[in-house]
């Protein structure tokens, strides 16, 4: 017998929970059965004060609900009137839809990421930051702020699509210490991150990744927070919004981590503090 996913067992346990059939004013919208979602739903019931209704993606939750929280893309693709506070991860929307919506974002804050990288990397002077559409021209601009704390330039690499990355790599090369890809299904396949490695431990320029998993991919290292972690998130959202706390458009998970290969760093001579 196939053992229950995570995501089935946090479902059934939501509807274990007293009034989660019947009366609960939370709900959650997961895109998929997938691991980090199943991550993110386990983390979210472990944290919500109360009962929650579940839904899949393919069936939105009823529009007369208090409060939803939307789990990945898919989820977070379906519309939802002014009266229902809504907050969504694991989606990079790139963008608010209204004042009633509130992002868990999927990067970590600016100021503990830069601070975590140049612990990492004392040399990093340059750090290049690629992205397309997410997570935008205002986390770019904390991200620039973050950095003069820290002592790193920030330069921008924004491109259309990862086709373009041989060519900036190319022409970025000499002028950064090390480059950041941000966490924009737009960038990220199988193709781009051959490449990305691969001119990463060619040129001893440090590869930061998006999420912790690419870490075993090639990537240098990643400080991010992991997928229960925003479900985490979600749910201490929900739970202050609940209690008539305002939030801001953008919620940075408390708790990120830093994952360094170390397998790697000593044959691709990357510049790292590894004490």
């Amino acid at each position: 017998m196939k053992k229950l996913t995570l995501l089935k067992l946090a479902a059934a346990a939501a509807a274990c929970l007293p009034g989660a059939a019947a009366g609960a004013d939370v709900a959650a919208v997961v895109s998929s059965q997938a691991g980090p979602y199943a991550e993110a739903i386990e983390g979210f019931r472990q944290t919500l004060d109360g009962p929650f209704d579940y839904y899949d993606a393919a069936r939105q939750a009823p529009d007369d609900i208090r409060y939803v929280a939307l789990f990945g893309a898919r989820a977070a693709a379906g519309d939802y009137t002014p009266n229902t506070q809504v907050i969504y991860a694991l989606a990079p929307l790139g963008g608010r839809k209204r004042d009633n919506w509130h992002e868990i974002s999927m990067m970590p804050a600016p100021g503990p990421a830069m601070a975590a990288y140049k612990k990492l990397q004392p040399g990093l002077r340059r750090l290049a930051v690629f992205w397309a559409s997410y997570p935008g021209e205002e986390y770019m601009d904390l991200l620039e702020r973050a950095g003069e704390k820290n002592g790193v330039e920030i330069v921008p690499a924004r491109i259309k699509g990862p086709d373009s990355f041989p060519d900036r790599l190319r022409r970025l090369l000499g002028r950064m210490d090390a480059f950041w890809v941000m966490p924009d299904p737009l960038l990220i396949n199988e193709s781009s991150i051959m490449v990305l490695t691969s001119f990463s431990c060619a040129n001893a320029v440090p590869f930061y990744a998006p999420t912790h998993a690419l870490v075993l991919n090639g990537a240098s290292a990643s400080f991010a927070p992991d997928f229960r972690e925003a479900g985490t998130a979600a749910a201490r959202a929900l739970n202050m919004l609940r209690g008539g706390t305002e939030l801001p458009a953008v919620i940075y998970p408390r708790k990120a981590e830093l994952k360094v290969n170390a397998a790697l760093a000593g044959k691709c001579r990357w510049p790292f503090s590894l004490d």
